[in-house]
C-alpha cells in the first residue's frame, strides 16, 4: 500500500531515491545496487503507450462519476412516478399495477443517494490489501466488475431494496479505485508524466457526472442501461494493458516486470534495466520500513494525518452538496428559460472546466495559496447564497427582480471549489503522508471523506427541514470560514519540497535527526 496516491505527488517528490545506496532485493546480501533517478532520463519515452495503460484506471473515475451523478436527472423521475411520467399526468391503474412501475419517498431518496457511501467506506479500506495481494491489473478488473454489477441491479431494479444494493456495490467498487487507480497509474507512468495524468482522475470523475446530465432527458432505466455499457467496455480494454511493473518485481517476476516496461516505454527506450532497478531498490526500503500501529503517537505521523482529515472534511462541509441540490430552483428564479436538465449540463460543464485547470494553477499558484483563495471565494459565495435565499423566503418578489444574482453566484461557486477545494485535498493529503505509513495513513483520510460525504448527503434534507436554505447555507459559510483559518494556520506549503522536508515539517528532534541523515547526497551508480 505504499504507492498509494503517488499519482497525486508532483514531479520532485520521486527524486528521493538518489538520496543513499540501498541493495535491491535480488542481492542476496552480496551486492550493492547503486540507483540514482536522476540518471533516468524519461523525456524521450514515448506517451502514447503511458496514456493507453491508464485509461482504464482514468476511465475508473468516470464510471465512479456516473454513479454520482446518477441522482440528479432521476430523482424527478423517481419521486413523481414510473419513467418520464410527471405528477400531473395521468397514471393508469395498470401503469400502477406494473412490476416495474417504482416511485420512492423523500426518505428513500434520500438512501439511495447516501448509501453509495457506504459502499466507498468499505472499499477504500479495503483496496489497498486487494491490489497488494493480488495485484493492480486483476483488482482493476474486479472494480469494473462490480460496477457492471451495481449497474444492473438498479436498470433491473422493481424495489427501492434492490436500488439501495445496486449503489452499495457501485459505491464499494468506487472506494476500491480510488485506492488501486492513482497507484496504478503513479507505477506505470514516468516522472514527466505522472503529474499530469494523476490530476486527471478526479478531471474524469467530473466527466462522467456530465455524461449523467446529458442522458437526463432519458427514461431513468434507458440511462442505467447505457450507464451499464460503459464499465463491460472498459472491461475488455483492461485485459490489454500490462500489469503495474512495482507489484511485478514485488512478486518475484522480473520477467514480467521487464515485459511491463517494455510495453510501457517501448523498445528503444535505454532504461529499462534502471528503473527495474530502482523499483527493487524501492521494493527493499519499503520493507524496512514497515509501519506499525505505534507509529501513530509520532508527531511525524499523526500530523500529517489529521491535516489529511482535517482537509477532506472541510471539502465535504464546504457547502456544494446545498448549492448543487438547489441549483435547478436558483435557475428557475433567474428568470431563465432553460430547462432543469440543460442547466445540469451548463453547471457540470463548469465543474469539468474548473478541475482541468486546477492542475495548472496548482503549480502556479502553490498549495497553500491556491486553498485560501479558493476556500475564501467559496466561504464568500456560500454566505451571498444564503442572503439571497433569506430575501427570498421573506419577499419573494423582490428575489425574483434579481434572479441573475444566484445563478452567477452558483456558478462562481462552483469555478472555485472545483478548482481548488474539491481537488486539492487528495493531493496534499499524498503529498504529506510520510512514506512508511502512506497505506494505512491514505486509508484513514479515505475513509474520513467517504464518512462524512455520508452524513452531509443523508443530513442535509433534515438540515434544509430545520434551518431553512438560507440557514443552511450559512452554516456551511462558518464552516468555510473555519477552512480559512485552517489554511493561514495549520495547512503547510509543499509546492517544490521532497518528502524528506515535508517530514522534517511534523518531526520531533529525535525523527528531524533521522530526516537530515537520511538526505545526505552521495554519490551513486548503475
Amino acid at each position: 500500500m505504499a504507492a498509494i496516491n503517488k499519482a497525486f505527488v508532483p514531479e520532485d517528490d520521486f527524486k528521493e531515491t538518489s538520496r543513499q545506496d540501498r541493495p535491491t532485493s535480488s542481492d542476496k546480501g552480496s551486492t550493492v545496487c547503486h540507483v540514482d533517478i536522476e540518471r533516468i532520463d524519461d523525456s524521450n519515452a514515448p506517451k502514447l503507450p503511458q496514456i493507453l495503460a491508464t485509461l482504464p484506471a482514468l476511465f475508473g473515475a468516470f464510471v465512479l462519476g456516473t454513479y454520482l451523478g446518477w441522482c440528479s436527472p432521476v430523482q424527478p423521475q423517481l419521486k413523481s412516478a414510473n419513467g418520464t411520467i410527471t405528477a400531473s399526468d395521468d397514471i393508469t391503474t395498470e401503469d400502477q399495477e406494473s412490476v416495474w412501475h417504482l416511485l420512492l419517498d423523500e426518505d428513500q431518496m434520500s438512501w439511495v443517494g447516501s448509501l453509495i457511501n457506504v459502499g466507498a467506506v468499505v472499499g477504500c479500506l479495503c483496496g489497498g490489501f486487494l491490489m497488494d495481494r493480488f495485484g493492480r491489473k486483476v483488482i482493476l478488473a474486479a472494480v469494473f466488475l462490480l460496477y457492471t454489477a451495481g449497474w444492473l441491479l438498479i436498470t433491473l431494479g422493481v424495489h427501492a431494496s434492490m436500488l439501495y444494493v445496486g449503489r452499495i456495490v457501485g459505491g464499494l467498487a468506487g472506494g476500491v479505485c480510488c485506492v488501486v487507480a492513482p497507484s496504478y497509474i503513479g507505477e506505470t507512468s514516468t516522472i514527466s508524466m505522472r503529474g499530469a495524468l494523476g490530476m486527471l482522475f478526479s478531471a474524469m470523475m467530473s466527466a462522467g457526472i456530465l455524461a449523467t446530465s446529458l442522458l437526463g432527458w432519458l427514461d431513468w432505466r434507458w440511462i442505467s442501461a447505457i450507464c451499464t455499457l460503459f464499465p463491460v467496455l472498459v472491461l475488455v480494454g483492461v485485459i490489454f494493458v500490462p500489469d503495474s511493473p512495482y507489484f511485478l518485481v514485488k512478486q518475484g517476476r522480473q520477467g514480467d516486470a521487464e515485459s511491463s516496461l517494455l510495453w510501457l516505454r517501448g523498445n528503444d527506450y535505454n532504461y529499462v534495466k534502471a528503473e527495474l532497478s530502482r523499483i527493487e531498490a524501492l521494493i527493499v526500503e519499503d520493507a524496512a520500513q514497515e509501519s506499525r500501529f505505534s507509529d501513530i503517537t509520532r508527531p511525524a505521523v499523526y500530523k500529517p494525518v489529521l491535516i489529511g482529515i482535517g482537509l477532506m472534511v472541510l471539502q465535504q462541509l464546504s457547502g456544494i452538496n446545498a448549492a448543487l441540490f438547489n441549483s435547478v430552483e436558483i435557475f428557475r428564479l433567474s428568470g431563465s428559460s432553460l430547462d432543469g436538465l440543460v442547466s445540469a449540463v451548463i453547471l457540470n460543464f463548469v465543474l469539468l472546466v474548473a478541475a482541468l485547470s486546477s492542475s495548472i494553477l496548482v503549480e502556479r499558484l502553490g498549495r497553500k495559496v491556491l486553498f485560501l483563495l479558493s476556500e475564501t471565494l467559496t466561504c464568500l459565495s456560500v454566505f451571498a447564497l444564503g442572503g439571497y435565499f433569506y430575501v427570498l423566503e421573506n419577499d419573494r418578489e423582490m428575489a425574483q427582480r434579481f434572479g441573475w444574482v444566484p445563478l452567477t453566484l452558483l456558478i462562481f461557486f462552483i469555478a472555485v471549489f472545483a478548482a481548488g477545494v474539491g481537488p486539492l485535498p487528495w493531493l496534499v493529503s499524498g503529498e504529506l503522508m510520510p512514506a512508511k505509513f502512506k497505506g494505512p495513513g491514505s486509508s484513514i483520510v479515505a475513509f474520513t471523506n467517504w464518512i462524512t460525504s455520508f452524513i452531509v448527503t443523508k443530513a442535509f434534507i433534515d438540515m434544509q427541514r430545520s434551518l431553512t436554505n438560507a440557514g443552511t447555507f450559512w452554516v456551511f459559510g462558518i464552516l468555510c470560514f473555519i477552512g480559512i483559518l485552517f489554511g493561514i494556520f495549520i495547512l503547510p506549503e509543499t509546492k517544490g519540497k521532497t518528502p524528506e522536508q515535508i517530514q522534517a515539517l511534523f518531526s520531533d528532534g529525535k525523527d528531524r535527526e533521522n530526516v537530515n541523515n537520511s538526505i545526505e547526497q552521495r554519490p551513486s551508480r548503475f
